[in-house]
Formats: structure tokens, sequence, C-alpha cells
């Protein structure tokens, strides 16, 4: 009879404790994951790193992290169950943790293509004290990974590119652009005649010529066009696009970036100024893994106000879909503004290696 009281005391305690875990399941259990960088090619491996922590007094015999993923990701190795639900394509995995205990994890990771990547959080399930029940919880979390389109791999583009560039090049030095005077210099028994300054020549007495630098470096502006009804070839514009700004970055030349394409979670940047270099190529490549197949304004739109701001010099290559008309002239405006030829390039131009794209 002594044993009742003590029996009904024990499942008094445990049914309180029962309520208690439940109610408290959440309290001190906490989830993150990080990538290990934000910007990554496709097929290139990064790290996923996962923590889950309980900062509880009590053990959790049960938790079920069911981790948010996105669609195309590969873990190589790991071998999880997947669940596909209202918030996308879950991983699930089961473990228990000890009281105050962090259990951090490393997953390696690879993303199939372009394109903008998130790791929006997990469904944790945490198992009651005596595991006849459990309760569930949504983490929400924004975790982003860019994935750059791939270069183009087809030599006639880079031919084209250095022919463009070359040409320019041979331009600059023939004429002798006044743009890049240096100053003067006297003349000698090898300058032409053309190149004497007779201004400079009355004012000293003496023979003077202009001092050129024809190893100024050139400037460039890449125009990346998305107002198109072709959709077909929009990734092979996204590609070619990659390939212009790393050509003109081997050639060390300052180039700006221009896009009429809608860009997801940049505030609508569209514009990245002027220069070269790692961190400027970077800028550019998480650019084009974010950018979108809609435009947030025309091709005509956008080329008149490149036109309007151009400044005489500068080089200008058109990645677009097609070429229309209206953009034709706009072109025709632009080079008589810059005193150069644009190089305008669409998917078509690498199909055959006879055909050049050329400006208006």
């Amino acid at each position: 009879m002594v044993l009742l009281p003590i029996l009904a005391f024990i499942i008094i305690c445990l049914f309180f404790l029962e309520k208690y875990s439940l109610k408290n399941a959440f309290k001190g259990v906490d989830y993150d994951i990080r990538p290990s960088g934000t910007l990554f090619e496709a097929d290139e491996e990064f790290s996923l790193i996962t923590t889950i922590t309980n900062t509880k007094r009590l053990p959790l015999e049960f938790l079920r992290t069911g981790e948010l993923m996105p669609d195309g990701i590969a873990l190589p190795g790991e071998d999880f169950e997947i669940e596909s639900g209202d918030r996308g394509m879950a991983f699930v995995s089961d473990t228990y943790l000890m009281p105050r205990q962090k259990l951090t994890r490393t997953l390696k990771a690879t993303l199939p293509k372009r394109g903008l990547y998130y790791f929006m959080g997990a469904t944790l399930t945490v198992g009651s004290f005596l595991g006849l029940s459990g309760k569930k919880k949504e983490l929400h979390l924004m975790r982003e990974v860019v994935v750059p389109p791939k270069p183009v791999e087809v030599k006639k583009l880079n031919n084209l590119l250095g022919k463009y560039i070359g040409d320019i090049s041979v331009y600059m030095f023939l004429l002798e652009d006044p743009i890049l005077t240096l100053g003067f210099r006297d003349y000698t028994e090898h300058d032409p005649m053309r190149s004497i300054c007779w201004k400079q020549t009355a004012r000293l007495g003496k023979l003077m010529v202009k001092n050129f630098d024809h190893t100024l470096d050139l400037t460039a502006t890449v125009i990346l066009n998305l107002d198109s009804k072709k959709v077909d070839g929009l990734e092979t514009v996204f590609s070619m696009a990659r390939t212009v700004c790393e050509f003109l970055e081997g050639m060390e030349i300052s180039y700006r970036f221009v896009t009429n394409a809608s860009v997801a979670r940049t505030m609508g940047r569209s514009v990245i100024y002027d220069g070269f270099g790692g961190d400027h190529l970077a800028s550019i490549l998480e650019l084009l893994g974010r950018a979108t197949y809609t435009n947030f304004e025309s091709l005509q739109n956008m080329l008149a106000k490149i036109v309007k701001g151009a400044e005489p010099g500068r080089s200008h290559i058109l990645l677009t879909p097609e070429i229309t008309d209206t953009a034709s002239l706009l072109l025709h405006r632009l080079r008589v503004r810059t005193g150069r030829e644009a190089l305008v390039l669409t998917p078509e131009t690498l199909k055959d290696e006879t055909e050049m794209s050329q400006a208006v």
C-alpha cells in the first residue's frame, strides 16, 4: 500500500516534466547555417557550416532537423532523407544533444548553374521528455550564394575582341588623338610635320611638337541588354558578358558595366563604374549571377542614356540577344559622339566563323 502513493507521485512528476518539456521545447535551442562564401562557380565545391545549440540544463533526447536547401544542390558523400514541403526541399537528420552542448557540422556542397540560391533555415522537431510526443518549429534565415555564368569557351569571341581592341589601338596611334597630348617637346628630324604645334612654335620661337602618350589605357563600356523577345539565348548572352569582362581584365583595360536586367536583391543596381582588377570583376560576376530574365527598361532608353553621357574616345561593347533598327540608329549616334565604332555581339555571332558583328 505504501508503494501506491510513491508510484502516484512519480507519475505526477513525470506528467509535469512531460508538460514542461513540451512547453519549453525550444527554449535555449538554436540553429544556424553559413556558407563558406557568397560567390562560387558552377559545380565548385564549397562548405556549409551548420550549428545546433542546446543551452538548457536538460538534454534533447530527440531532435529532428529539416534543413531547407535550394533546388539543384548536391551534398557529395552525405546520406540524408529528403522531404518536400511548402518551404521547399528539406534534408532531414536526427540527433540528440546533451545539456549546454553545441553540435557543429561541415557539409560539402555544389550548385549546378548560374543563379541566386537561398538557404532559408530549418524546421526543428523536438521530442518530449518521455518521447511520447513532439513539437515543431520553423526557423527562418536568409543566407545567399551566387553562382555566376560560365565563360564562353569559343575562340571566335576572343578573336573578335582582340581584333576590335587592336583596331582601336591602331586608330589611336595613327590619328594621335589630341586628348592624349601630355605636353610639348623640341622638333626632331624624325617627327612628322603634322605633329608640329604652330602655336607653341610661334610663342617659343623654335619648332615644337605635341608629345603624345600612345600607351594610355583604353576605356570601355560593356553593355548587357535583356530587352528582347528571344529568351533561348539569354544564358549565352550572360556567359558572353563574363568572357568580355575577363578579356578586358586580361588586357588591363579600365571598363564600365551597364545593364537593363532586373537584378535580385541589389536595390536596383545596374551600373558598375570604371575600374579593373579582382574586386571589380567579382562585383560584375555577382551581378551576372543575380540577374533575372526580365528587364526594367528598354534597350532604346538605356542606349539613349549611354549616348548622352558618352565621352569621346570611349569604346563600347554591346551584348544582346538581337539587334533592332532603333538600336542601330542609337549606335550610329554613339559612334558620332565617341569617334569609335561599337562592337555588337549576339549569340548568332558565335555560330559562323566568317561572320562578325559590326558597329553601325
